[in-house]
């Protein structure tokens, strides 16, 4: 194994954690302990030990607490910045954690909420009802954190008749949950109307069209 220099040990920690991402942070008792480590690592010095053995015993201790201190720092602050993304285009799951309704209260929600002319509420809760109705049915897995595309996707297989309707509800689900979109009487009724659909559709077999129940 190539030996690394203590000098460049810090040098790629140093990097690792004053890369720009980190940028803005108030200090922390993580940056305090780094900050230690970095002062250790740079006074280690083989002329200061009492053996070349000891020296090198030493360098591979340090290397050793040097990946563990940037694998700790990758996943501590690399899964808050992936959330962070999610407001600037990216689409997260369909369901809040706490969501527990049924297919049922999630239709009904919608249609309340269409009655009161909350069209973006409508949209949000009425796919809600397709992703919990096919999960319920058995069709569609009920996955924490799949997004509508997914679900989508997975709800043509056994109800193909309806995957372009699918596709443009998932649309305007991310549309209106993650770009901050306004739904209008038109969008909220196609969703709704595909929730109808597909509750009242029967799953296909291979090679049989999907038609009503």
């Amino acid at each position: 194994m190539t030996a690394v220099d203590p000098d460049e040990a810090r040098r790629l920690l140093e990097h690792e954690l004053d890369r720009s991402a980190y940028d803005g942070a108030q200090p922390t008792w993580w940056d305090r302990a780094s900050q230690s480590f970095l002062d250790w690592l740079g006074s280690l010095r083989a002329d200061g030990l009492d053996s070349p053995a000891a020296a090198r015993t030493a360098l591979v201790i340090a290397i050793v607490v040097l990946v563990a201190v940037i694998v700790l720092v990758v996943v501590a602050r690399g899964l808050p910045r992936r959330r962070a993304r999610t407001g600037d285009g990216a689409t997260g799951g369909v369901f809040d954690d706490d969501d527990l309704r049924s297919a049922r209260e999630l239709l009904e929600a919608a249609q309340d909420a269409a009655r009161r002319a909350d069209w973006s509420a409508a949209v949000l809760d009425g796919f809600r009802a397709i992703a919990r109705g096919l999960g319920e049915r058995d069709l569609v897995p009920d996955v924490p954190g799949a997004t509508a595309r997914t679900i989508a996707s997975r709800g043509a297989l056994p109800f193909p008749a309806a995957a372009g309707a699918l596709d443009d509800a998932a649309s305007t689900f991310d549309a209106v949950r993650y770009l901050g979109a306004a739904a209008d009487t038109a969008t909220a009724r196609r969703v709704l109307d595909t929730e109808r659909d597909v509750r009242q559709a029967r799953p296909a077999r291979s090679g049989e069209p999907v038609g009503p129940a």
